[in-house]
């Protein structure tokens, strides 16, 4: 049994194919196809997600670290106690995200299928590092490639979203994902 929190809603998995990847589940069973398969063997960065996971502070406070992942090279029992957020999950009450709003802003995007591995990539950095610098920025999205802008209007929106961070969601509901993410069993 694998239980995960799908952006915010608790899921109990029972009898999940244990070489199911994430991208297969989101794609198949969670109908959330805005995560792409590019090269399926995790070069790309198009399947791009990440992963919210329990981490205890220097003063064993636990709280949320966001981290990336590739979820074409990702098994499902991986997840077991964490949360997943794909690119369908940053939208919120109608608005884009501040990193979708800058990936926007910027121009970081042309034909848009490496966008969504791009835009969470961004999502992991802006949620680790209030005052990302270039090398953070390039160390980042090394994972992800594009074929049609180039990257120097994807580090702008980088740079963007990072220096003009605002609270989100996910922010607002830290402390009831963690009691969420507490309360499931190890």
């Amino acid at each position: 049994m694998i239980q995960f929190l799908l952006n915010q809603e608790l899921k109990t998995e029972r009898s999940l194919n244990p070489n199911m990847t994430v991208l297969t589940y989101l794609r198949e069973q969670a109908h959330k196809p805005g995560t792409k398969e590019g090269c399926a063997s995790g070069d790309c960065g198009a399947c791009t997600v990440v992963v919210g996971e329990l981490h205890s502070d220097a003063d064993g406070k636990q709280m949320l670290r966001y981290r990336s992942l590739n979820s074409c090279l990702t098994f499902m029992a991986s997840l077991h106690g964490k949360q997943l957020i794909s690119v369908e999950d940053l939208k919120h009450q109608g608005q884009l995200h501040s990193v979708q709003q800058a990936m926007v802003e910027c121009h970081g995007s042309q034909c848009g299928f490496c966008t969504p591995g791009f835009v969470m990539s961004l999502f992991a950095l802006q949620k680790n590092s209030t005052d990302a610098n270039t090398h953070q920025a390039h160390e980042a999205l090394a994972g992800n490639l594009c074929r049609c802008t180039g990257y120097r209007p994807i580090l702008a929106a980088a740079e963007q979203s990072c220096s003009q961070r605002q609270p989100d969601q996910f922010d607002q509901r830290q402390a009831e994902t963690v009691e969420r993410l507490r309360a499931i069993t190890p």
